[in-house]
């Protein structure tokens, strides 16, 4: 019954943190009499080597960190050392690793990869660790410089229906097993602009008393005699939703048929529904009835493919001047092959300009989640539409425009990633 348990645990750790990536200071470890790696990775205090300065650099870049950190460490005494260095890559799946360099004064060094696994009645601990000979010179400081990209998520090969957030670990603590666990001298900078540049957010950053502020898109702090004891992991939670559609598009995108049943003539102008699908805000599809257009529907074809994500841009977004004369959508209906499968209600935006930087933020997402009623699988597998399905977005209600009573449709973007969903 015990190694049933045990196995449980680790399996529920495997799948909580798939999401993340954790990555650790360097330690050092003892190899067993046969010379080769221990079985356990074990923290072994050497008082005689300190930490004098830790310079630390990460740097987020999508659904990735890469990583630079900087270790100056002093050999206090009278011999020359040889040590057996560990850094510890992750706490998931060691493929979440794209890279690993390690330097001891400029000179790159060999490393092996190393499976760490730990069980015992509370927890499950599967590790990876980067395993290295360094050599110290008696009453010397030597340079250790170590650079890696490790993943925060998933692959894109699958989609997130929520888009939720990311989050990176970097734990502190395994630089206590040098001299007293005292950095003398720690400089931490967190580089988030290529997160920012796609309307990114940083939700909360824990461990260290850092922040983003304004228009920061890079934050930098100097800490003078750092415990490691008080400051044991360091864990930066973020958001790129915007960074996975854009993703997510341009490895499956989809362009069904899309109708309507109507749309609107002016003179030589005609508003047609596949102006929804040219990714162009300067065009629209507008519909033709002499009301509002409720009732009217937008049909979607999906063909032989899934759709897992259907996202609108309301409103006649070409100019402030379009968005705010003409109806937006506030509310509409979802009918899967003439199956009711709810109805959702879109916020009032202000006008924006749309693109892939801010898609997400801008755009209705027609989650799946907000729609699942009744038995809906016939309709659909998991939260994707199955294919050839009749997919109708039925006008409710509107925003009233300032000077027409014509409801408009700038685009509908849609997504056909691969199923099943994990």
């Amino acid at each position: 019954m015990k190694a049933i348990r045990k196995f449980l645990t680790a399996l529920f750790c495997l799948f909580v943190f798939l999401a993340d990536g954790f990555c650790n200071g360097g330690i050092r470890w003892n190899w067993n009499g046969s010379g080769t790696p221990p079985a356990t990775i074990t923290l072994k205090n050497d008082a005689e080597i300190s930490l004098k300065k830790e310079n630390l650099t990460l740097r987020f870049v999508d659904d990735c960190v890469i990583v630079y950190c900087d270790y100056i460490l002093y050999n206090k005494s009278s011999s020359n050392k040889i040590i057996d260095f560990a850094f510890n890559i992750t706490d998931s799946y060691h493929d979440s690793l794209v890279y690993y360099n390690i330097f001891a004064d400029g000179k790159k060094l060999a490393c092996d990869l190393h499976k760490d696994v730990k069980f015992d009645e509370i927890d499950g601990v599967i590790s990876f660790w980067a395993l290295s000979k360094i050599s110290l010179a008696a009453k010397k400081e030597t340079n250790v410089s170590i650079s890696y990209r490790v993943k925060t998520n998933n692959d894109g090969m699958y989609y997130a229906n929520d888009f939720s957030d990311n989050s990176f670990i970097y734990n502190l603590y395994p630089a206590l097993s040098f001299g007293n666990g005292i950095i003398e001298d720690f400089n931490i900078t967190i580089d988030m602009g290529d997160v920012f540049a796609y309307n990114g957010t940083v939700k909360k950053i824990e461990g260290i008393d850092l922040a983003f502020k304004n228009s920061e898109r890079i934050v930098s702090k100097h800490f003078s005699n750092f415990d490691l004891s008080k400051h044991k992991q360091l864990k930066i939670t973020y958001n790129i939703k915007n960074w996975y559609f854009k993703s997510l598009y341009e490895k499956y995108p989809l362009y069904a048929v899309i109708k309507a049943s109507s749309e609107l003539t002016e003179g030589r102008t005609v508003y047609v529904p596949s102006n929804m699908n040219d990714r162009n805000c300067d065009t629209a599809w507008v519909e033709g009835k002499s009301d509002f257009g409720k009732g009217e529907r937008i049909t979607i074809n999906t063909g032989r493919k899934w759709i897992t994500q259907i996202l609108l841009v309301n409103g006649f977004r070409k100019s402030e001047k379009t968005f705010y004369e003409n109806n937006r959508i506030k509310r509409i209906a979802l009918y899967v092959d003439d199956e009711k499968l709810g109805e959702m209600e879109f916020p009032d935006r202000k006008y924006c300009r749309v693109d892939m930087t801010n898609i997400l933020d801008e755009g209705e997402l027609l989650n799946l989640g907000d729609f699942f009623s009744g038995d809906y699988s016939k309709t659909m597998q998991g939260r994707g539409f199955r294919p050839d399905s009749k997919i109708e977005i039925e006008i409710l209600d509107v925003y009233k425009g300032t000077k027409y009573n014509d409801t408009c449709v700038s685009d509908i973007y849609m997504i056909a990633a691969q199923i099943p969903i994990p």
